[in-house]
């Protein structure tokens, strides 16, 4: 007796429901603010201000100081897997993972693409290239702190013998309205951080807390390990200026996931998978976000 399959649809809201968890699977919305329902495009603003406290007086004494609001624009790409899979190629990996349902280990496998495909485009992606959307990198209108001292180029990758040295350098770079705040990270790749780990091992200096745990930081700024960021890069900024957007709260019709069994259409032993689903990053304020490369 062969597996029946019975198809699954969701669209809209529904969708967004399951979509929401696919994208969390991605590393780096954990340290970043996430919106929800950006339909297509969000307005960040962001107020600065010069001088604007002044001495008290008994009456009205307009300032000249000025109130300047900037913004950057959050906009999110809309983006789909259409794939037919033969059951047999999932067949095996299905009964050893000994899932009840089948449909659900396809969509979890989908879940699994979808949480790559974000990580993937989150730093560094480019919409020249299909399947991505504009990474941190490419997606500022104006410009981040850049420390230009990395003297990494030519291996490739930060070593235990660099990467001290050139974390200094990025906290040096970070402007210092922003240094001290409690939700600053610096970013960097898992390799990266093993060069770390390597280097404070051998230094026997590793960063303890109160209860006497390790804590991933360095000079009291915390560490996020990304699975998207490139073995070329770190970057230091806040989780408050740093923004995903998606439309999973939307009851939008993009919003589409689908497992249906072709059996029945076609004849094949295939089982075809659906999903559309939006995603974008943007910084809030471009300046107070580091890079060094």
């Amino acid at each position: 007796m062969g597996l029946t399959i019975t198809s699954s649809t969701y669209a809209g809201s529904q969708a967004g429901a399951y979509l929401s968890a696919a994208l969390k699977g991605a590393d780096s919305l954990e340290y970043a603010t996430v919106r929800d329902a950006v339909n297509y495009k969000e307005v960040i603003n962001t107020m600065t201000n010069s001088s604007l406290v002044k001495d008290a007086t008994c009456g009205f004494d307009e300032q000249s100081s000025t109130l300047t609001m900037t913004e950057n624009v959050l906009e999110v790409e809309q983006f789909q897997i259409n794939q037919d899979i033969c059951r047999k190629t999932l067949l095996s990996d299905w009964s050893y993972a000994q899932e009840d349902d089948f449909v659900a280990f396809v969509m979890a496998y989908s879940a699994s693409v979808i949480a790559d495909s974000i990580e993937g485009s989150f730093w560094e992606g480019t919409t020249a290239t299909s399947g991505q959307f504009n990474g941190v990198r490419n997606s500022l209108t104006g410009s981040m702190t850049t420390d230009a001292s990395a003297g990494i180029a030519a291996a490739g990758f930060y070593s235990p013998s660099d990467v001290v040295g050139e974390l200094q350098n990025l906290i040096a770079a970070v402007p210092a309205a922003v240094y001290g705040k409690d939700d600053l990270y610096i970013y960097m790749s898992k390799r990266t951080y093993r060069a770390y780990i390597a280097a404070i091992s051998a230094l026997n200096a590793f960063p303890m807390n109160h209860m006497g745990q390790y804590t991933p930081d360095f000079q009291g700024v915390k560490i996020a390990v990304v699975s998207g960021l490139s073995d070329l890069a770190m970057f230091a900024g806040c989780k408050s200026n740093l923004f995903f957007g998606t439309s999973t709260k939307l009851d939008m019709d993009f919003n589409e996931v689908a497992v249906l069994d072709m059996s029945g259409v076609d004849g094949s032993q295939n089982v075809r998978l659906i999903s559309r689903w939006t995603a974008g990053v943007q910084v809030g304020v471009d300046a107070d976000f580091t890079y060094q490369s």
